[in-house]
């Protein structure tokens, strides 16, 4: 991708995120500082300073095989080494997943895993970071000519027997005859997966390009298709001019790019490929930019997308004009269309789930303590009123002022015993929430639904157990949203009626949702009909495709359990929080007036100074509400410019604090 359009794109988020990590950097000491600093907003920076560390974009690029997706990422990333980075000459075509990153702490490599590690139990994750298991090669990048010869490796296949194909869970009778040599071998790639560690402008800033093969390639690795591909900030989908939507184009469109429920996100991009294919120095121009729009239009019916998110162009033509520098050709292959869209795409993705991942929760969290503060300051200006009035009172006033607050604080106290018995029951309902979400007793349901399959003598009775286990899941999902919503009802109740009985500030309890994990686990359980029905499954050795039913699917769905808990524990230890700060200060501040009530009696300067300190704590109170509205609206500040008022805490100044002290 040309450097003026991604690079700058690329810029301003690592810009975006760095004033994000400031802010948040700046914002810790400043909490503590001003007794702000809550286990909730402690938990919500923390998570939030690791995204934003760890974070990376990935651009995905799937289709079925020979339809230029290799050519697509050389003309769209590595035509600045002036020539072909990544193999594809005739009869070379990409056989295995391949990742292509920087990575700083070790120097650029070539790593390949085995096929044969397709036999061992280990996830496909598990292996990335076992890198015992990986071949590893030294790159020469001072030798284009080394180099190119080197990422040749990442084509190569392996003549096996079919006998050791179906080990390998490769080989199907029903779809694999054309592979057949000699009718009992058959051609398998001889590498599962590759990473090209490689040192680019673009990858040092946290670009990963992830090249799939075809159809069979990836629907033999789940883990990819159902984490890599899903997790990735933009997917090129990769079509042949030459041979419009094939069978196998929609079949990999259907099960693995589109998947069912789904919607068509702004980063899943069509590439209509091979464009040139069409070019014919016997038509006009006019006619052949009229035959392209339609068959442009055609793939956008088939594969019901917007138009909007097709593109045609010529990889290799793009390619070549870049080389060459042609101007002109680099305009007619339709490549600068392809990165205006995707330099858009993917930044605007991974910030906007960033922010709507993290970036809410610090905000939720600032909120919080907005509630809290604002409360403060409420509290504060009564006292003040009221201490006001008190200096011209008599001294009897004072005196029966004196016995009604003290009754007061009598009601309070059986409110706040009513609070405990109230936070008693919201925490007896909780460990039944959580022993619902418990993943231990769901990986015993896992484990006994693993030996049934592995039981089954039929592919009916295979069927049934997968089934049984979803409904399984189901079923504890159902008792999770029955019980989250008997505790929402109660976490209202809890805070309406401090706010009835003592006049507390209204304030927005945290609340907890399982709706987004079950729709989740719905769309999860439609990819699993999918799987269970589809002509694959049915061919496959079923040795392999309990692994891969279980890798996929179920490991899925036990990480949504994992999510589910994780959120629905912290929701349990934080959801009491603005109400118990509350309940601790009004407390506190009666204990305070019936003091200010004794000490008015005897002397009218002490209310005076009393005064005098409370109008210092508005101030100091006013200045912390307007400090974290300033955060919040920097923190939701989606512009990546350069030159944006960066809005930061407002600190208290020593003289102030010291003199509310």
């Amino acid at each position: 991708m040309s450097e003026n359009q991604l690079t700058a794109k690329l810029t301003g988020y690592a810009r975006w995120k760095k004033r994000q990590r400031k802010i948040l950097k700046q914002l810790v000491p400043w909490l503590k500082q001003q007794g702000l600093y809550t286990a909730e907003a402690h938990r919500a920076i923390e998570r939030s300073q690791t995204a934003l560390r760890s974070d990376s974009i990935t651009i995905a690029v799937a289709g079925e095989f020979s339809r230029g997706k290799t050519e697509l990422i050389n003309a769209l990333f590595f035509h600045n080494f002036g020539r072909r980075l990544l193999p594809t000459d005739a009869g070379r075509t990409t056989m295995c997943p391949t990742e292509i990153f920087q990575d700083d702490k070790e120097a650029p490599c070539l790593r390949l895993l085995p096929i044969e590690t397709r036999l061992q139990d280990e996830t496909l994750q598990a292996l990335r970071q076992d890198k015992q298991s990986w071949v590893t090669h030294p790159l020469d990048l001072d030798s284009p000519e080394e180099l190119e010869r080197q990422l040749c490796e990442i084509t190569a296949s392996k003549v096996v027997s079919v006998a050791e194909a179906l080990k390998l869970g490769l080989y199907s009778s029903d779809i694999d005859n054309s592979s057949l040599f000699n009718d009992d071998q058959i051609e398998i790639p001889r590498w599962r997966l590759a990473q090209i560690n490689i040192r680019h402008p673009l990858l040092a800033q946290g670009l990963r390009v992830l090249d799939t093969p075809g159809l069979n390639a990836v629907g033999n690795e789940p883990e990819l298709t159902y984490e890599m591909l899903p997790n990735a900030q933009a997917v090129l989908f990769v079509l042949g001019a030459d041979t419009g939507v094939t069978r196998s184009d929609l079949e990999i469109w259907q099960q693995f790019i589109k998947r069912p429920g789904s919607q068509c996100r702004r980063g899943l991009m069509v590439v209509l490929n091979k464009t040139d294919t069409l070019w014919d120095d016997l038509r006009r121009e006019q006619e052949i930019q009229l035959s392209i729009e339609h068959q442009c239009q055609d793939v956008a019916r088939i594969l019901d997308v917007d138009q909007t998110q097709i593109f045609a162009a010529s990889a290799q033509k793009a390619l070549l004009s870049r080389i060459r520098t042609d101007e002109e050709l680099e305009m007619r292959s339709g490549i600068p269309k392809v990165e205006a869209y995707l330099s858009d795409a993917i930044v605007e993705n991974r910030r906007d789930l960033l922010m709507s991942e993290y970036t809410e929760s610090v905000g939720s969290a600032l909120e919080t303590l907005e509630s809290i503060v604002k409360a403060r300051l409420v509290r504060g200006q009564k006292q003040a009123s009221s201490l006001e009035e008190l200096s011209g009172q008599s001294e009897s006033a004072i005196t029966h002022m004196l016995r009604e607050t003290q009754r007061d604080k009598l009601r309070y106290r059986k409110s706040v015993n009513a609070y405990q018995h109230s936070r008693t029951a919201f925490k007896r309902r909780g460990q039944t929430l959580m022993e619902a979400l418990n993943t231990n007793t769901l990986d015993e349901v896992i484990e006994q639904a693993q030996r049934q399959m592995s039981g089954a003598w039929t592919t009916r009775s295979l069927k049934s157990a997968m089934r049984i286990l979803f409904d399984d899941i189901n079923k504890r999902m159902e008792t999770v949203s029955s019980q989250t919503q008997s505790m929402r009802r109660l976490v209202r109740t809890i805070y309406r009626r401090f706010q009835t009985d003592h006049g507390f500030q209204p304030m927005q309890p945290k609340m907890f949702s399982i709706v987004k994990y079950q729709v989740e686990l719905g769309l999860l359980d439609q990819e699993a009909d999918v799987f269970r029905n589809s002509a694959r499954t049915v061919m496959t050795e079923q040795h392999f495709l309990i692994k891969r039913y279980f890798n996929t699917i179920v490991k899925r769905a036990r990480k949504i359990f994992r999510d589910a808990r994780e959120d629905a524990y912290a929701w349990l230890s934080h959801a009491m929080d603005p109400l118990t700060v509350e309940v601790k200060e009004h407390r506190g501040s009666v204990s305070r007036q019936i003091n200010d009530l004794k000490q008015a009696g005897k002397s009218r300067k002490t209310i005076q100074e009393r005064i005098r300190a409370l109008h210092r704590d508005e101030q100091r109170l006013q200045v912390q509400l307007a400090s974290l509205k300033n955060v919040r609206q920097a923190l939701h500040n989606p512009s990546t410019s350069d030159n944006q008022h960066q809005v930061k805490p407002t600190l208290v100044r020593k003289t102030q604090r010291s003199a509310s002290a």
